[in-house]
Parts: C-alpha cells; structure tokens; sequence
C-alpha cells in the first residue's frame, strides 16, 4: 500500500513538474512576443526566451525555425540541426548527435569512427567503417589496400587493388587536411577525402557528384545532389529545371520554376558575411541575409523595411521600424511626427513632440530642427554633412554619439540623424546638444551632483550603479545596475546579476555563482581564466577549466586536455579536475579568514612562485606585505588550474581563486574587507 502511494505521489509530483514547464515556457513565450524579457541576460529565440549562459538556441538558415536545448551553455555547444550539443565529447554526423568514440573521431555517414584505428570507404551513399589495417592503408571502393606495396586502380569501371609495380594504372597522390589521398580515385572536399564517383567528379559540400549525370543544388549551407534530367537542366533552389523550356524566378519570396515566356524577374546574386543571397528580393542587414518586404526596402538594423510605408526610428543601438503615418512624418527618438504641423525638439534632457508654433520649434535655439531622412547632395563650397543636414564647419558643429568630451551618457536622446549646433551658444554631450554655461553655472544651481549615465547624483547620499542611482544605506554597494546590502546572506551577486536567495527559497550558505546564474546541486560549474560554463552533472566526466570532459576521451593536467593514451601505453582512469575557483563562492568563514594575493612569476611541475604577496585578513581588516619571492607548493600540479604569469590571484595553503565579480584587485580587497569587517 504504501509503495502504490509512494508511486502515486512521484506521478502527480511528475505531473506537477511538466505543468510547471509548460507554463514557464508559455511565460517565456509570451515575453519574448512582447519583446521583453525576463531579466538581465536573457535573450530570444524566436518567440521563447532563453539564458546563454545555461541554454542554446538554434536556428535552421533555411527554414528558419528555432529551439532552445535546456541545460548547455552557448559558450562550449554546437548545433546540430535544431538540437545543441556539446562539440568536446559529442559530435554530428548527417543531423545525429553521437557520442564521439575518440577525441579525432570523424563522421562515416551516420555513424562516427576513430580516425586513428578505423578507416570511412565505400561510395558516397553508402559508406563503411574498416578497422584500419596500418597507418599505410588507403581506401579502394569499400575495400583498403597498403599504399607501400599496393595501388588502387580504375578496371573495367571498378575499383581493383592491383600490385604497385601494375601498369594498368596511375596512382597520384596529394594532401587533404593532415590525410594522403588518390588524386585518381578520391576527391578533397571541405578536408574530407571521399571516393571518385566518376573520372570528371567534383565537390558538392563534403560529397562528390558525377558532373554528367548528376546536379549540386541548393543554397551554400544545405547543398543537395541531384539526378540531372538532361545536360540542359539547371538548378533553381534545392530543385532543377529545363533552361530550353523553363526559368527560374522569384516568386513570393521563394524561388519557383516557370515557363520561359513567363515575364518573372531575372535572378541576380551578392555575397552576405560568408552566404549568397538574391539582391532582388533580399537585402545583407548586418551580414545577416532577410527577405525584401517591398522593392524599395532599406535596413533597419538587421531587419528590412519598406521606406515608403514604414520609418527605421530611435538610437543607432536599439533601432525601431514604425509604420509611417503619412509621407510628412519624420522621427523624434523611437517616435514620429508631422513635419507640417509639428517638430521634435530637446526639452528637460529628452525628445518630445511639440506643435510647430511652439518656441523650441525655432533656429534661434542653435539647434537645427530635424531633416527628412533622404540624405541631402552637400554641393556649397565649404559645407559638410551632418546626419542628413548640410552645414559650414567654420560657423556650426556636428552633434554625434561618442564624440562629447563628459562622462554623462544619455543613451536613447538622439535620432539616428546627428545634429548641427552653434559652438558659441550650445554644448555637445556624447549627442545631446544643450544650452551652454560656465562650469561655475553648471554645478551652482546643484553644487556636490555628479553625473549617473543619463541622470545626476549626489555622491553622499546616493550610489550610481551602471548607470542607476540608488539611496545609499548602510553596507550598500552594487551588482550591476541594482543595489544591495553586501553584508545580507540572502543577497547574491553573480557577475553582476543579483539573487534574491529569499524569493528562490534557497540558503545563503550553500548557494555558489557559475558565471551571471546560480548553480544548483544538480549541476557542476567548470572554470578557467576567463569563463565560467554551468552543465549537468554526469558520470565518469570532469572540469578541465571551463571544459567538462569525457575521461575516456580526455585526460586533464593543469587546465590542458589531451588525448587518452593509446592501448598500449600507462592508462589512468581517475578524474583529474583542474578549474579556477572562485573567491565569490567563499563562505564568509573561509573569505574572512587569513589568505593571500600575489602575481604569478613562473609555474614548475612541483610549486607556484609569486611577487608582490600580501596577506590580507578581512574579518580584522587587515593587510600586510610579505616577503617576496613566496612559493606555493603544488604536489599535484595536473590538479592545480592553469595561471598566466604576471596576473594576480588568491590563495591559501592548498587552493587558488580568482574573483569574477570585480574588474581590479583594489575592488576584490574592498570586497572582501568590506564584507567580512565588523567594527
């Protein structure tokens, strides 16, 4: 009875959990829909947000279609088809991931095999694995033969392996990749060698076609091999057609085949980053390829948009496209107006629409009103461009984004259209033009503010974090753009992203970062110089910095992966971990208890030297120099974490840290003191 009750409660709790999923994703869904997000970090992919940090998103270039893998990290993955996969211990062969058999290991159709003990023969469509006979061996058709005493050669249209001293053939041979091959009977293509299907083949992707009877079709990532109908046929997409009686034409959007009366339009090709795209209906928006939506399309960033319907608006950095309102409207930020009747004009430190009888719509402001987005033909003697403006360098300025001289930065202020301005009686602040002051004008009216990104601050009673002012309290500091108590347990700061451990139900004790997330007990963070990757947890695998390796593949020693020794040679079946720790991950025992600081000089197979060492204690708030050089033994040094000379770490007796938070060891130190000290 209880055992039935036992199942019945893991069934509903089962249920619980999808349900529980499905809402998260329909969440997610939603968010992304309405173009926000769920927090700092996250991204979209296609309509469902994700982490990179704990998720990968895959996207098929020729359909189009998108999915998330849960629980692998963008950093170390790969995408197979719309599956992600880890790329160190798992490989794809003909859209299947497999679990790589040795660390060279190469695809043979679908299946994977040791490069190093196996051999892929056979024709293209139907290939086998061989156990290679000697590192001499060569494939011939589905057979190998000894390419020191033997020669694969053409006989009566076979492959036939034939003594080297044979006259019947010719065995050339080249290089593909790091493998000899058969000029005569094999192909290079894309490093792979593969069987000559006919004496006049070529390279369709990694397969080879007969040129005669046969067709490479298709776009540059999904080519296909096909049948040729006649020597007349050409391709058009993925598909062929008669060129005597058909044409090839772009039709909705997609490439359709017509007869050759048809009055369709005549396909013209550019090159997009690394991929071909039809300059008739599409356009390369920051090398990334998207469909026209009208003849006249333009970029808006990486999208398209048709100029006389819609408008491209708002900052260079977060562009917006808006259906236009009428052929009078131009744009104010993320927003339009009626050039008629209307202007844009900078009133309190930001963009708004004002009627054009209004005072700031006038010249005698020096600022010049907004332009209509055609850029103008700057012809005048003595004139420059200035967005879409033309204006006399000797008597006006040019407004543009990272040119101000001051430290306040107000993002999001400027069109894209940068603005002309009159040096004696206007400012230019990183694009925002405002009215000029003295320096005792500018801090008389506000004397001790300071500038937070957009706003203004007082240092003694506020804290500018990344841009946001927060009320300053007591053992206040930043993460990120948020502040908090440093000395709260149930706040966690990751990499700049703040957990509240009271709203997750979990202790402040035992939680630890893996980069900007939480890990759980459930996963493992692996750690080098510069990352941080989350996994789950498996069997038989270890951290290698911040690689989780397959111990029957790999072998670790001091953040460096090798291949397992050959059978033959000394194997070790322990895990040898090797990962950067980090000081964030301390509990306040161990972080406010005794440790040094020092730079890495040199690294030996037994011990670490450092310069420079101080000994800090937190909880005394203290820091003391000690004597230099100071030598950290290492008995184990595979299991130590790979170190840089001249950077500078933490360390104890045993272990060395890192601190991913902060920027500089002045911020660490104050971190720490500021954390563990208590007067």
């Amino acid at each position: 009875m209880a055992d039935r009750q036992s199942a019945t409660g893991a069934t509903v709790a089962s249920k619980n959990r999808k349900t529980c999923l499905k809402i998260e994703n329909d969440i997610r869904e939603a968010v992304c829909h309405e173009n926000h997000l769920p927090g700092a970090g996250w991204s979209c992919c296609g309509g469902q947000a994700f982490h990179p940090e704990e998720a990968t998103c895959c996207k098929d270039g020729y359909t189009k279609d998108t999915a998330v893998t849960e629980g692998l990290s963008e950093k170390v993955s790969a995408c197979c088809g719309l599956k992600a996969y880890d790329q160190l211990n798992f490989m794809c062969c003909n859209s299947t991931i497999i679990a790589k058999p040795a660390p060279n290991a190469k695809c043979c159709d679908n299946d994977a095999y040791d490069v190093d003990k196996q051999m892929c023969c056979g024709p293209i469509k139907n290939k086998t694995v061989l156990t290679r006979n000697s590192s001499y061996h060569r494939c011939c058709g589905r057979d190998q033969f000894d390419s020191k005493t033997e020669r694969c050669c053409s006989m009566n249209e076979s492959l036939k392996i034939q003594p080297i001293t044979s006259s019947f053939c010719r065995n050339e041979s080249a290089v593909c990749g790091t493998k000899t091959y058969n000029t005569f009977t094999e192909l290079c293509c894309q490093s792979t060698v593969v069987s000559k299907l006919a004496s006049n083949a070529k390279c369709c992707a990694e397969n080879a076609y007969d040129v005669d009877k046969q067709m490479c079709c298709g776009p540059m990532e999904n080519k296909t091999v096909l049948t040729r109908n006649s020597s007349d046929h050409r391709c058009c997409g993925s598909d062929q057609f008669d060129s005597k009686t058909e044409r090839c034409c772009f039709m909705n959007d997609s490439l359709k085949i017509q007869p050759i009366t048809s009055g369709c339009c005549v396909k013209e090709s550019a090159v997009c980053g690394t991929n071909a795209y039809n300059t008739f209906t599409e356009l390369c928006c920051q090398s990334t390829v998207v469909s026209k939506p009208a003849s006249n399309a333009k970029c808006c960033a990486e999208n398209a948009y048709d100029v006389d319907k819609q408008m491209c608006c708002g900052p260079m950095e977060n562009k917006t496209i808006l259906m236009r309102n009428s052929s009078d409207h131009r744009c104010c930020g993320r927003d339009q107006f009626d050039s008629k009747t209307e202007c844009c004009c900078f009133i309190n430190d930001s963009l708004k629409i004002q009627p054009i009888t209004s005072s700031c719509c006038g010249n005698e402001s020096g600022v010049q009103q907004q332009k209509p987005t055609p850029q103008p033909n700057c012809t005048e003697p003595n004139t420059g461009l200035c967005g879409s403006a033309c204006y006399n360098p000797s008597s006006f300025r040019c407004c543009e984004k990272n040119q101000g001289k001051s430290q306040c930065r107000f993002p999001g202020q400027c069109d894209d259209a940068s603005t002309v301005y009159n040096p004696h009686t206007h400012v230019c602040w990183d694009g925002f033009v405002s009215e000029w002051k003295s320096w005792i004008e500018q801090f008389h009216v506000s004397p001790g503010q300071h500038c937070c990104g957009t706003e203004v601050y007082q240092p003694r009673t506020e804290i500018c974090c990344d841009g946001h002012r927060h009320a300053k309290k007591e053992n206040t500091h930043c993460c990120g753009g948020k502040a908090y108590n440093i000395k709260d347990p149930q706040m966690k700061c990751c990499a700049g992203t703040l957990h509240n451990l009271t709203l997750l139900r979990r202790s402040g004790h035992d939680v630890q970062c893996c980069g900007s997330i939480l890990q759980t007990p459930h996963n493992v963070c692996c750690s080098s110089e510069d990352k941080e990757v989350l996994y789950s947890a498996k069997r038989g695998f270890g951290c290698c910095g911040h690689l989780y390796y397959n111990v029957s593949l790999w072998s670790c020693c001091a953040g460096k992966l090798s291949p397992v020794p050959k059978v033959g040679q000394h194997q070790s079946v322990m895990i040898k971990e090797s990962r950067l720790l980090s000081v964030n991950n301390l509990n306040e025992t161990d972080l406010c208890d005794e440790m040094q600081i020092g730079t890495v000089e040199s690294v030996s197979q037994d011990s670490i030297m450092f310069s420079n060492v101080l000994k800090i204690h937190g909880r005394n708030a203290t820091v003391k120099p000690l004597a230099s050089p100071h030598i950290l033994e290492t008995p184990d040094r595979c299991s130590s974490p790979k170190l840089i000379p001249g950077n500078s770490y933490f360390f104890d007796e045993v272990k060395v840290f890192t601190d991913f938070n902060h920027n500089s060891i002045l911020q660490s130190l104050y971190f720490i003191l500021s954390k563990c000290y208590r007067p």
